[in-house]
């Protein structure tokens, strides 16, 4: 085979493997995908898009086909794979991954003993979707409840008059508390002489057979002790809750007195002012509850949280391989890119050229002979040398602007998108150098599929040196997003 041969067969082997990966990638196909569908209806199918995933346990097994509007509620079409099988009980519900991240289908298998799901049933039982919204509606009403529960709080303590109830509430449990611990302090001994005497008391009950009559009397003396202290123990809590019955004592005055009542009664109409103050927005908790304005900062703060986390997403890189065939010389010229583009209307582009016409190096040598100085111009051409471009794009609106290095010279570019960006029209011009033309380059790109696109054009159509020549080619392109997919698809061997 002739070396032009073998070019043509590796270009056209490199353009269909390129063409099966970017299929693979994108999920193209020119027959319908294996599987069944399902119908599903929503009450709201909000931030659902179509061709999302379908996932049962975190797994994908179908994509979304159809959204449409039926009855007035949401018709989600769904194509599950052929080899996962629903029953008629089966539960279907909208999530989001993460907080504010996309929306996707999950499932819920049913009873394996439930009839199967064929080709156009229906899923019959959803869950509805939580959003935002109801998120806020439910806090709402949560505010309603807190106001609530202060009104009625607000009719139990109020004013300085509860204040100074509740306060004698707390000093007299305080000295309730004392008297507790005196009466205890002052029975302590005869408690533990009590627990000791049942102590020796069990010991002797152990070894009753060996015990004489002697010991017996003496444990009855001993039961005979402790009844008495008993009751100069009973004596002195009749004593305490005497002196409370007669209004004795700060305890005395909270059980008996109708000040105390009264003082309870000032206490919740002091609550009731305050829940009165918050609900005319007076204070700082009165704002927070009832102005509108606490809402809007909330949903301002969201809004800026979700704008931050879209200039995160649209942070993106290409990597994209075009080949040109030109007309003139037979060959093929190839181009290696990256575009990062950190925002929608920027981004920077770095490409290896491979030119069938090589790289040129051009050296001027100067030489004195005989007091007659001679410059000698050479042009050498390094047929393996590969050509480098660097630039900075802008795009504003439907134009774009590029400028920096073009195929290792300075140069400038014009874009022109039009029907949503299928079709771009390009003009550059770089190599501006005075010996000879510049290098004026026109070309199409047309994206008849996401990843894959055709390209036409005329490359330095003004050379005074016979290197104008019509070129046709294709190429592809891969976001970040799409190389992960793909490398996540290829094949690991194993031992």
């Amino acid at each position: 085979m002739s070396s032009e041969a073998k070019v043509g067969v590796f270009v056209i082997i490199g353009i269909l493997i390129l063409t099966y990966m970017s299929m693979k990638v994108g999920g193209v196909s020119f027959k319908r995908a294996k599987g069944y569908d399902v119908n599903v209806y929503f009450d709201s199918a909000t931030g659902l898009a179509k061709d999302v995933q379908v996932e049962i346990a975190g797994v994908e097994v179908g994509r979304v086909r159809k959204i449409s509007l039926e009855n007035g509620k949401a018709l989600v079409v769904l194509r599950i794979n052929s080899d996962v099988r629903l029953t008629k009980d089966a539960k279907a519900i909208i999530r989001t991954k993460g907080i504010l991240g996309d929306k996707y289908v999950e499932l819920t298998q049913g009873s394996p003993s439930a009839p199967p799901l064929k080709e156009g049933d229906r899923i019959v039982k959803t869950v509805p979707t939580t959003d935002m919204d109801t998120l806020m509606v439910t806090l709402g009403e949560v505010a309603k409840n807190i106001n609530r529960l202060t009104d009625s709080l607000a009719n139990v303590f109020g004013g300085e008059k509860g204040e100074a109830s509740l306060r004698l509430i707390i000093e007299s449990m305080e000295e309730m508390a004392e008297t507790l611990n005196k009466t205890v302090q002052q029975n302590n001994e005869d408690i533990t002489k009590i627990i000791a005497n049942f102590s020796d008391f069990s010991e002797i009950l152990k070894d009753m057979g060996n015990t004489n009559s002697d010991d017996i009397r003496n444990i009855v003396v001993n039961v005979n002790r402790a009844s008495e202290k008993m009751e100069d123990l009973i004596a002195g809590i009749n004593d305490i809750t005497t002196k409370i019955n007669e209004g004795k004592g700060s305890i005395g005055k909270l059980v008996n007195k109708d000040e105390m009542i009264d003082n309870l009664t000032g206490a919740l109409t002091s609550l009731n002012k305050i829940t009165g103050k918050i609900e005319r927005g007076e204070g700082t908790l009165g704002k927070l509850v009832n102005e509108d304005e606490t809402v809007e900062n909330i949903n301002a703060s969201l809004v800026s949280i979700n704008d931050y986390l879209q200039k995160q997403d649209q942070y993106k890189t290409y990597l994209n391989y075009r080949g040109e065939y030109l007309f003139d010389s037979n060959e093929l010229k190839s181009y290696l890119s990256l575009r990062i583009q950190p925002r929608e209307d920027k981004y920077y582009l770095f490409q290896i050229v491979d030119d069938p016409g090589g790289k040129e190096e051009v050296t001027d040598t100067t030489r004195t002979t005989d007091g007659e100085t001679t410059t000698e111009h050479k042009v050498e051409t390094d047929k393996d040398g590969l050509k480098f471009s660097a630039q900075i794009a802008k795009r504003y609106y439907d134009i774009g602007l590029r400028g920096g290095l073009f195929e290792s010279t300075g140069g400038v570019g014009l874009d022109y998108y039009l029907f949503n960006d299928r079709l771009t029209l390009s003009f550059e011009a770089f190599d501006f150098d005075p010996d000879r033309n510049a290098h004026l380059k026109f070309k199409a790109d047309y994206r008849p599929f996401k990843y894959i696109y055709i390209t036409s054009g005329f490359d330095d159509f003004i050379s005074d040196e016979g290197k104008e020549s019509f070129f046709i080619g294709a190429g592809i392109s891969f976001a970040d997003e799409d190389i992960k997919s793909l490398l996540s698809d290829i094949p690991i061997p194993k031992d």
